[in-house]
């Protein structure tokens, strides 16, 4: 077992009002990426494809179909409903992802776990990229064009604000 605490610094309010920039690339990770290891150099090599690119992450894509972020989980939203891909071996099981859908069903939104194609990634309403550092972010431009109308849509804005109560609501538990 590995495990380490460090304190993370509050994301920049930029990042929340403007969204951040991602781009995309091919998935060639293991093909048991469902195994947390700290094993993980091609995601830093991914990470820092978006470093390069000027991006805040890298969204991989195989076979034509959304796997996850480099370091994080991606939702898409098509007419009001969000979509990430299903669990399975081909992605990490997320935490913040899970809180995402509980989310969505609190506050009445669809929310599918099926497979997400590159066009339905490309073509999404809006972008968002949840990790459990980090909470969840919109993403407004992917591989140099807008997402969606280029800033933070309506639905990120009000799952930004269920996410920000649920932390203070679970700040206020005991610990298990």
């Amino acid at each position: 077992m590995f495990a380490y605490v460090t304190a993370t610094e509050p994301l920049p309010a930029a990042f929340i009002e403007r969204g951040v920039a991602a781009v995309t690339a091919a998935d060639t990770r293991w093909a048991r990426r469902d195994i947390k290891s700290t094993a993980l150099l091609a995601n830093i090599l991914l990470k820092k494809l978006a470093v390069d690119a000027g991006a805040f992450e890298t969204i991989m894509l195989e076979n034509g179909e959304l796997t996850e972020g480099s370091s994080t989980t991606v939702h898409v939203v098509s007419d009001g409903s969000i979509h990430t891909p299903r669990n399975g071996h081909h992605i990490l099981p997320g935490t913040t992802r899970d809180v995402v859908a509980e989310l969505a069903a609190r506050l009445g939104l669809p929310s599918v776990h099926a497979r997400v194609t590159e066009e339905q990634l490309r073509s999404a309403d809006e972008i968002w990229l949840a990790f459990a550092t980090r909470g969840v972010l919109p993403v407004t431009v992917l591989d140099g064009r807008a997402v969606g109308g280029g800033k933070p849509g309506p639905l990120f804005e009000r799952m930004h604000s269920a996410f920000t109560g649920y932390v203070r609501e679970l700040a206020g538990t005991p610990p298990l």
